[in-house]
């Protein structure tokens, strides 16, 4: 596979991995007459559809036949568990958890045989640092797009936005603890910084880098977190889509970076 498939392979694993996460919080949303149904049903949607991709790329790449098996059951099994509570309350142990389980094996096995880094947990704290964002942001977008959602549930909304500004917070520390710590060994065998280092071998793709992953997102946990709360609906899909954007562009960079480098960002 290429980069960029592989790339959006991880990405849209991650996803689907952590998405099932946030159903318990929207169904009690429903429960209490906060949201409607189809809120809950757009993002089972996400779900399944971000594990399909993935799974589907994975068979016309070949990219591991066991790998592309287990894939294949993961998706037969989160199709089933989504029929089963499309119209049905979501209970306190629901079947989900077997998706959100299932969904980390795909996920871990994935970042194991198709990344190859050593040591793994990098790689997989990072991810299900950036999934958990861009799941949270999916919700946000699902949320104020929707005209059926009341504005009850502004506590739930709030809720959301401060964890999602938690995961960019680590997210923004880990990239600027590895950049200016993380020492590299050049082919000539001199020894320079991360950043340094990057910006002779991609300045370009270094500096979107900057730019989508951490000056971005620090001018919205600096300055816009408490905006997205109070805001009208409208103008939060604007907002969220606009972060949305900066941040998929960031962990598309990151692990271009961590493909060609081995470096985890």
């Amino acid at each position: 596979m290429s980069t960029f498939v592989t790339t959006l392979c991880l990405i849209l694993i991650g996803i689907a991995m952590i998405h099932p996460v946030f159903f318990m919080p929207l169904g009690r949303q429903i429960q209490q007459g906060n949201a409607q149904r189809k809120l809950l049903q757009s993002n089972y949607f996400i779900h399944i559809v971000t594990g399909a991709i993935t799974v589907l790329l994975y068979w016309i790449y070949s990219i591991n036949y066991p790998l592309q098996l287990a894939g294949a059951v993961y998706l037969t099994v989160i199709i089933v568990i989504v029929l089963f509570y499309w119209k049905a309350e979501l209970t306190k142990w629901n079947l989900f958890t077997a998706s959100i389980v299932f969904g980390f094996i795909i996920y871990f096995r994935s970042v194991n045989e198709i990344v190859e880094i050593t040591p793994l947990w990098p790689g997989i704290f990072t991810g299900l640092v950036g999934s958990g964002a861009l799941s949270i942001l999916l919700i946000l977008i699902i949320e104020a797009g929707s005209k059926n959602v009341a504005t009850a549930e502004s506590f739930f909304i709030k809720r959301l936005i401060n964890l999602l500004f938690v995961l960019i917070g680590i997210r923004i520390a880990w990239d600027v603890a590895i950049l200016f710590n993380l020492s590299v060994a050049t082919e000539y065998g001199e020894t320079i910084s991360a950043l340094r280092f990057f910006w002779q071998a991609a300045s370009t793709r270094l500096m979107l880098l900057l730019l989508s992953g951490i000056f971005l997102p620090a001018i919205y946990l600096l300055l816009l977190r408490k905006k997205l709360i109070i805001v009208t609906a409208k103008v939060r899909l604007v907002l969220v889509s606009l972060f949305f954007i900066s941040i998929i562009t960031a962990e598309f960079l990151s692990k271009y970076f961590l493909l060609q480098f081995g470096i985890v960002l």
